[in-house]
């Protein structure tokens, strides 16, 4: 049952949230360290929603797999467009995003440490120039620092994550999240949790204007609130179903989202997940 939690959550906030989600190596398996773990995971997610940004608010395919050993995690993660999304891509790859983690080989005070980087890249953004390339959404990359809380992990998970870009928008990004699991029974797990996101203000100048230049401070720009069941239908196979709820904090944010281009500002939207462990 832990491993089909660990891998529900996975799935919630790593495939439908783009790379937010840090991999996390289920410690109970009952693999070696010297075993390499290969899980593939696929999300139908009713949206596509980043760090409160609706960059789609048609249906989307989120396919990962991810490889672990000795605490090192390569994760490969797509985002396909069924509906248009807001560069008017449709029916093609909007997204394609590689990250590599290391989860720190120590226990401070029952506190988990993973660090990381993540490269997002944009193959079709619906942006043509005259010669008929594509142009736009530059690729960017990030660094992360992922710290987890499990001295009252029975009860609620509260985590922070650092996310610094030294590329393109050369910009901070904290995610802060808290959940609760629950476990029903031995094959059905239950979570629910709240997240808070904090830019910089070159991050949320860069997100959150029409021209990437703006008057934005540094504050919080998002918070959601989700809810996920998972199933562990065999040994290798666990399906999930999640339900989140996105808001922007406040009307600076609100206007920010129309002059960038998003599709929506608060958005209610669901997923059904599949992981399979090799």
């Amino acid at each position: 049952m832990k491993k089909s939690m660990i891998v529900a959550l996975g799935l919630m906030a790593g495939t439908v949230s783009a790379q937010d989600g840090v991999v996390m190596v289920d410690q109970g398996a009952v693999y070696s360290e010297a075993m390499t773990e290969a899980t593939l995971e696929v999300a139908l997610a009713s949206s596509y929603v980043w760090r409160g940004q609706v960059l789609n608010n048609d249906a989307v395919i989120q396919p990962q797999i991810t490889l672990a050993q000795y605490g090192f995690s390569l994760n490969m993660w797509m985002n396909y467009d069924i509906g248009s999304n807001r560069n008017g891509v449709q029916r093609d790859v909007s997204e394609f995003d590689f990250s590599i983690a290391y989860s720190l080989p120590m226990d401070i005070n029952q506190m988990a440490i993973d660090v990381g980087l993540v490269n997002y890249n944009f193959p079709a953004n619906g942006t043509y120039n005259t010669d008929g390339l594509t142009e736009g959404n530059k690729s960017t990359t990030e660094a992360y620092l992922s710290a987890t809380f499990l001295s009252f992990k029975d009860l609620f998970i509260p985590s922070v994550t650092l996310f610094g870009d030294f590329e393109e928008v050369e910009g901070t990004y904290v995610l802060f999240d808290v959940f609760v699991p629950y476990e029903l029974s031995e094959y059905v797990g239950l979570a629910a949790g709240v997240t808070a996101g904090y830019g910089n203000t070159k991050y949320n100048d860069v997100y959150w204007t029409a021209d990437g230049t703006g008057d934005f401070e540094g504050e919080f720009s998002d918070y959601s609130l989700y809810a996920t069941a998972s199933y562990e239908v065999s040994d290798r196979l666990t399906a999930g179903v999640t339900l989140n709820y996105s808001m922007l904090n406040g009307d600076s944010f609100k206007n920010g989202a129309t002059a960038a281009g998003y599709e929506a500002d608060d958005k209610v939207w669901g997923s059904l997940n599949v992981a399979y462990d090799f």
